[in-house]
């Protein structure tokens, strides 16, 4: 295709070129717009970030695939956009025009690229008002987000509300939209679930003898405050929620000596000083033996199929917190890495989740998660699992504490390992087998060499 006909497949009505959301990869349908740093009148240049956007997985740089002047904004900060919505038009001075309005339609938009917003390119300017488009223009864009959504009588909603809904066990036919032409909204959706789980505690209030009860005082205190959940810890919430109603778990947990493992992590540390190595590190190892040794634990459950995932590779979640919530970086093929890639890996991508930087394909395609509680000072815990992942394993902390050694009471280091597990995909001998065989990898340490 000739420049002049990918100008043509990306201009609008009146020959501006459209700046469309583009194609986030990984099941990403949208993103927030976080911040314009671009408003009308602006000249842009070409591959001038013009905007950040937040997506499930990262706030990232939107730039612009060509350059112009800036006509029109068509969200506003805080909105939500689907991917292929026009969110910026700028004109086409220079130029040749004259696309019809089919070919309007195509995807030619931006990719998204530098990852963060450490970047120094463009414009660091705030737009202010309204840059929404006009009414003809935004109806155009609301039915080619909705996906024909108003066909044969069916609810208009995006399918990211729809997946929302169904997450929420809501059915949209019961909603009546607040957005535009009844348009059903996130907001419209969480309403309509919440008002759901009133009526069922007040069915069962209902239900129970009446007694006094004194006024309540805590109802009407002052001075509480309320904070939006929205962008990344929105949609943390909502994936902790599936899992938690969708996912029948149970635990188990077993305390170990790992008085040898620490040995071996610092002969390793002292052999290898340019490598920040962690007892995490060795401990991921180990994981990643047991999970070969016991592949059911390595899996996940298709609800909709109603079929067991194995997985080949193993791909290690590590939990991550930072000021945005926890998020879950993945090691990739982290079974066939050794303890020092293992270590490099862990530190690479928690230092990048910490610093919002972190691509959203380093956060996906997990097939185990680890969450380390001993880097908060605790000695565990039963952590949530990682939907659709099979099982999470959980770490305490490592600490000296009384151990029975051949009958002997010595002071070893003790961790506590907790498991919990998908009753769908294994039973509790698997999932018992499993952690029973990760001990004994942490307390004999060179078991490891026969890997």
């Amino acid at each position: 295709m000739s420049s002049t006909q990918r100008n043509q497949a990306r201009t609008g009505p009146g020959g501006d070129q459209q700046v469309r959301l583009p194609d986030l990869g990984e099941g990403l349908t949208e993103a927030t717009i976080v911040r314009w740093l671009v408003a009308p009148g602006d000249v842009v240049a070409e591959d001038q970030i013009v905007a950040e956007v937040e997506t499930a997985k990262a706030t990232v740089e939107l730039p612009s695939p060509f350059a112009g002047t800036v006509t029109q904004c068509h969200a506003d900060e805080g909105d939500e956009v689907a991917v292929g919505t026009v969110v910026l038009s700028l004109s086409s001075a220079g130029q040749e025009a004259g696309a019809d309005e089919e070919a309007s339609d195509d995807s030619g938009g931006s990719l998204l690229v530098g990852y963060g917003t450490s970047s120094g390119r463009g414009r660091r300017r705030r737009s202010h008002g309204s840059h929404r488009s006009s009414p003809a223009r935004g109806e155009g864009e609301r039915q080619r987000a909705d996906g024909r959504g108003s066909e044969a009588g069916r609810p208009r909603a995006k399918p990211p509300v729809r997946k929302l809904a169904k997450d929420l066990g809501v059915a949209l036919e019961q909603i009546t939209g607040s957005g535009p032409d009844g348009r059903i909204t996130r907001d419209d959706v969480r309403a309509a679930s919440q008002q759901a789980q009133d009526l069922a505690a007040q069915q069962v209030a209902e239900q129970r003898p009446e007694v006094d009860s004194e006024p309540d005082l805590a109802a009407q205190a002052t001075g509480d405050r309320r904070t939006p959940v929205t962008g990344v810890r929105a949609r943390i919430a909502d994936h902790l929620s599936v899992a938690w109603r969708e996912i029948p778990a149970a635990s188990c947990w077993v305390e170990c000596d790992a008085t040898a493992l620490l040995a071996v992590r610092a002969a390793l540390a002292q052999a290898h000083p340019d490598v920040k190595l962690t007892p995490l590190a060795v401990l991921l190892r180990c994981c990643v033996v047991a999970l070969r040794e016991h592949p059911q634990l390595n899996a996940s459950f298709d609800s909709e199929a109603r079929e067991l995932v194995h997985h080949d590779a193993v791909h290690l979640g590590v939990a991550t917190q930072t000021d945005r919530g926890l998020v879950v970086p993945v090691i990739k093929d982290a079974g066939d890495r050794s303890v020092l890639d293992l270590a490099g890996a862990v530190g690479r991508l928690a230092a990048a989740a910490r610093e919002n930087t972190l691509p959203p394909a380093q956060m996906v395609g997990g097939t185990f998660t680890v969450s380390n509680f001993g880097a908060f000072g605790v000695d565990g815990g039963t952590p949530i699992i990682n939907h659709p992942e099979a099982a999470i394993l959980g770490i305490g902390r490592i600490t000296p504490r009384p151990w029975v050694v051949d009958r002997q009471i010595e002071v070893c280091d003790v961790v506590r390992l907790s498991l919990t597990f998908d009753h769908r995909v294994c039973d509790g001998g698997e999932a018992a087998g499993f952690l029973r065989r990760l001990a004994d990898l942490v307390e004999q340490p060179t078991l490891l060499l026969a890997h």
